[in-house]
C-alpha cells in the first residue's frame, strides 16, 4: 500500500468513525495536562500522522512530571483498537514517553486501564494498541508516567471500533546504528534517504542496536525491512550482550535485514558462534586458540594492540564487485562486475553455516567475501556500503531491489 492509499483509507475512516463524536461537525476540543506554547490540542486527531510541525501535534508544557492528553466523545464511541504516533523528530524517538497507560471512561471519573506501554519501556515512533474487546467510551486519555524526555509529543491518534480492524499503514524501515556510540540521529541514518529515493513515501526510525529485539520489530506495525550500519571497534572489543537482540532476530527469521561492513560482519559473527562466547579479533588472537578466527584483517604492515588500525591495510573508495553462483535478485539489472564502496580492514574470512556466497572480490578488490544471504530468505551480509555516497547508480539498484524483495517476502512468497 503507498502512502497516499494509506492516508486515504486512514481518514475515510476516521471521518466516519469521528462523525459518531461530532454534533453538527464540530468535534468537543480535546484537554490536558497543560500545552506547550505554539501546540496544538487537536493536532493529534487532524489526520496528519507524521508532521512533527506545531499545529499538528501536542506537546507538553516544561515542568509537566505526568502528562496526560485526552479527547471526550459527544456520544459514547466503540474502541477496539488505536494507533499512537509520537515524538517530535522525524525518524528518532525524542520527547515521547517511555511508560505509559492509555485509559477510558463512561463518565470521566472512573478510568479502565485500556493499553499501557512495554515493561522494558516504548522505543517506537510508531504504535498499535489492540484491547483485548472493544468497549463504549465517553472519554480516552493517554496519560504518560515517564517521559524519555523534558516533554511529551503526540503526533496522531486513531482510534477504531474493533479489535481486528485493519489500520492502514505505509511501509516503513527500520535504521539500526550497531556503533559504540549510542547517540541517534548516529552511523546508518544514511539508509533512510536512499529507501525513501526508491521508495517514495516510506516512513522510518532509527534505533541504537541496544533496542533492535524481537519484541520491537514484532510489534505493529511492522517494519519492511531492517538495515544494519558499519562499526568502528575490533570485535574483543564490542560488548557482545548488545548483540542478542539481532542474535534472536536472525533465528526468528521474519524480518528482511540488509547489513554493510561492520553490520555484515556482526551477523555473521552471531550466526556462527553466538553471543554467549567471548570474541577475539586478529591483533589479541591466540593462534593456537582462536575464538571467533571468522573474523579477520586483510592485512598488516605493523604489529599493534587491539583497536589500533594504523598498522593495518584497508579497502577505502570504488571497488569492483562481481556477483556469482547465478545473480541473485539483490543485484537485478546491475552487470555481473559493478563497483561499489568500501570502507574497510576487517572482512569475514568464509561463509558462515547456512549462508551463501552471492558476490566476491572483483578486479584489484581484496576482500573475497563481498556478499552473503542467509539461505534463500532476504537477509544479506555486504561488505560494501550501498549507504555511501560515490557509487548512487548502484546503490539505489540494490536498495531498491532488496526492498522488492522485502515486499515479496512479506506476502508469503520466497523470493529468489
Amino acid at each position: 500500500m503507498t502512502l497516499v492509499q494509506a492516508r486515504r483509507a486512514a481518514t475515510g475512516l476516521l471521518i466516519t468513525l469521528l462523525a459518531s463524536a461530532t454534533a453538527a461537525g464540530a468535534q468537543i476540543p480535546p484537554s490536558a495536562s497543560s500545552t506547550a506554547e505554539g501546540y496544538s490540542l487537536s493536532g493529534p486527531m487532524d489526520f496528519d500522522r507524521f508532521s512533527v510541525a506545531p499545529a499538528h501535534a501536542w506537546r507538553s508544557a516544561p515542568g509537566d512530571a505526568t502528562p496526560w492528553w485526552q479527547v471526550r466523545f459527544e456520544t459514547p464511541r466503540r474502541v477496539g483498537s488505536l494507533l499512537q504516533v509520537v515524538g517530535d523528530h522525524p525518524f528518532v524517538l525524542r520527547n515521547a514517553a517511555s511508560h505509559y497507560v492509555w485509559e477510558g471512561s463512561r463518565d470521566g471519573n472512573d478510568w479502565i486501564p485500556l493499553a499501557t506501554s512495554p515493561a522494558a519501556g516504548d522505543a517506537r515512533l510508531f504504535r498499535i494498541h489492540r484491547l483485548p474487546k472493544a468497549l463504549e467510551l465517553s472519554f480516552l486519555r493517554f496519560r504518560v508516567t515517564s517521559p524519555n524526555g523534558p516533554a511529551v509529543v503526540l503526533r496522531e491518534v486513531e482510534i477504531y471500533p474493533g479489535t481486528n480492524d485493519q489500520v492502514p499503514f505505509p511501509d516503513w524501515v527500520l535504521a539500526v546504528n550497531v556503533t559504540h556510540d549510542p547517540a541517534l540521529p548516529g552511523h546508518g541514518q544514511e539508509f533512510i534517504p536512499l529507501a525513501r529515493e526508491c521508495s517514495p513515501g516510506l516512513e522510518a526510525q532509527q534505533v541504537w542496536l541496544d533496542r533492535f529485539d524481537p519484541e520491537f520489530v514484532e510489534a505493529e506495525p511492522r517494519p519492511l525491512a531492517a538495515f544494519l550500519s558499519g562499526s568502528f571497534k575490533d570485535w574483543c572489543e564490542v560488548d557482545r550482550s548488545l548483540w542478542r537482540g539481532v542474535q534472536r532476530v536472525l533465528r526468528q527469521g521474519r524480518t528482511p535485514l540488509w547489513a554493510s561492513c561492520g553490520g555484515a560482519q556482526g551477523l555473521a559473527l552471531v550466526s556462527e558462534y553466538g553471543v554467549d562466547r567471548p570474541w577475539d579479533c586478529p591483533h589479541c588472537r591466540d593462534p593456537r586458540h582462536p575464538k571467533t578466527p571468522l573474523y579477520g584483517h586483510i592485512g598488516h604492515t605493523a604489529s599493534r594492540p587491539c583497536g589500533d588500525y594504523t598498522g593495518c591495510v584497508f579497502e577505502r573508495g570504488e571497488h569492483e564487485i562481481l556477483s556469482i553462483g547465478g545473480a541473485d535478485l539483490a543485484f537485478a539489472g546491475l552487470p555481473a562486475r559493478f563497483r561499489a564502496m568500501e570502507s574497510h580492514c576487517g572482512q569475514i574470512e568464509w561463509v558462515p553455516r547456512g549462508w551463501r556466497l552471492i558476490a566476491t572480490a572483483g578486479a584489484g578488490t581484496l576482500t573475497r567475501v563481498q556478499c552473503l544471504r542467509l539461505g534463500d530468505r532476504p537477509v544479506y551480509a555486504a561488505q560494501f556500503h550501498i549507504e555511501m555516497a560515490g557509487t548512487p547508480a548502484v546503490s539505489r539498484q540494490i536498495m531498491g531491489n532488496f526492498l522488492h524483495l522485502a515486499r515479496t517476502f512479506r506476502e508469503g512468497r520466497t523470493p529468489r
